[in-house]
């Protein structure tokens, strides 16, 4: 089962694991540090997309889901391709109230090859869930993927379904970067190394890990992205 609850992140490129490894200095009280999480915008791209197959929705709503957010990937609304430097990154998703029981993650390179798939048991109730790929798994640098969560709502009836996908490329870390990532050993400045350089996907992972501690600036990143409406929502424990 790939969905991880509450697990530390294992996933990131080293120099951003080190970084994590220190969240108990305190450095990171707000009072000493001046830190902007707002994620810079983009040229105006589509980016990640939520469907539902299967028939219309009928009021606005999922074709299996409760509440008024539908599934949703946490990206920014403003950007088609997210970019990481981590060769295993993870994915977060809000997984709204649902009668379905399972989901599928599928993971394919730039030619449509599959390159993970695997079921996905869903929570009882509705949150923000990590999703993290198995060791067998590295995204190469320079290759963009394509990945997709498919929610099944009716296992009598495989085309009602509802989906989210994106597409994510791994770069390689600049030496600026790196230098500016290994000069501070705190976590909350690193996010913001990598947000000011529209690294998503590594910023989201530390601030994962940041949110309780500092709601303000994981307010403000979401906020900046489109997804102020998920800034207080938990994420799933068991």
């Amino acid at each position: 089962m790939l969905i991880k609850l509450l697990q530390p992140i294992g996933t990131t490129a080293a120099i951003v694991l080190a970084a994590t490894a220190s969240l108990a200095s305190p450095l990171l009280s707000e009072s000493t540090l001046q830190i902007s999480l707002e994620f810079p915008p983009a040229p105006e791209r589509q980016g990640a997309q939520s469907s539902v197959g299967g028939g219309t929705r009928g009021q606005d709503r999922e074709v299996c889901s409760q509440g008024e957010t539908p599934l949703t990937a946490l990206v920014p609304k403003d950007t088609e391709v997210q970019k990481t430097i981590s060769h295993r990154p993870d994915f977060f998703l809000f997984i709204p109230q649902t009668s379905a029981k399972t989901a599928e993650f599928q993971l394919l390179d730039e030619v449509g090859n599959d390159v993970y798939i695997d079921s996905l048991e869903l929570p009882k109730t509705s949150g923000i869930v990590q999703i993290s790929l198995p060791e067998s798994v590295m995204l190469e640098v320079g290759q963009t993927y394509n990945w997709q969560v498919v929610i099944s709502c009716d296992s009598d009836n495989p085309a009602v379904v509802e989906s989210v996908q994106g597409e994510i490329e791994r770069i390689a870390l600049s030496d600026e970067l790196k230098t500016q990532i290994e000069a501070t050993d705190e976590p909350l400045k690193q996010a913001e190394l990598f947000a000011q350089q529209r690294i998503w996907q590594d910023t989201l992972m530390l601030m994962v890990e940041l949110r309780d501690s500092n709601p303000t600036e994981w307010q403000q990143l979401l906020q900046s992205v489109g997804l102020e409406t998920l800034a207080t929502v938990p994420m799933i424990q068991n």
